[in-house]
C-alpha cells in the first residue's frame, strides 16, 4: 500500500470514492477543493486508487478531516488507519478532530479503533442525521 498525494489521473475514482460518503452532486466539488489546497491523500494498492481522505488545518486552528473513503473491497485491511497516520503527519496541529453521522456505525467502531473520543455533536444538518464529532490528541 502507498499513500501519497494526489495525481491528475486519479480524480474520477477519488470523487467515485467521495460520492459513496457525499453523494455524487457533493463529490466532485469537495474533491476538487481540497485538491486545490493540497489537502488530500490518496491510498494506492496495486496501481489502483482504494482509499481517499480530505482534510483541512483551518478548522478552530486544529485539523479536521472532512472525508475519508476506502472501496468495500479493502475495508478492515488498514488503509484508513494508514490514511490518519499520514493526515497526523502533515498537521500542523497537535488535535486532529474528524466526524461522522450517527446513523454510521461503521464509521463509529472506525473512529473508536483509530483512538478517536467522542467529542460532541452537530444538529439541524441538511442530511438529516445527528454528526457526531471525534478528537484525537497526535503527539508529537
Amino acid at each position: 500500500m502507498d499513500i501519497r498525494a494526489p495525481r491528475s489521473a486519479d480524480r474520477d475514482a477519488l470523487e467515485t470514492l467521495a460520492a459513496m460518503v457525499v453523494g455524487t452532486e457533493r463529490a466532485g466539488p469537495l474533491v476538487r477543493s481540497h485538491i486545490e489546497r493540497h489537502h488530500v491523500l490518496v491510498a494506492e494498492v496495486e496501481a489502483h486508487v482504494v482509499g481517499v481522505l480530505a482534510y483541512r488545518t483551518d478548522w478552530f486552528q486544529c485539523t479536521f478531516v472532512s472525508l475519508v473513503a476506502v472501496h468495500a473491497d479493502h475495508r478492515k485491511r488498514g488503509i484508513a488507519r494508514a490514511l490518519f497516520r499520514e493526515v497526523e503527519r502533515a498537521s500542523p496541529s497537535p488535535r486532529i478532530f474528524s466526524s461522522t453521522e450517527e446513523a454510521n456505525p461503521a464509521g463509529i467502531q472506525m473512529h473508536t479503533a483509530l483512538g478517536f473520543v467522542p467529542s460532541g455533536h452537530i444538529d439541524n444538518l441538511p442530511q438529516g442525521y445527528r454528526e457526531l464529532l471525534f478528537y484525537r490528541r497526535v503527539h508529537p
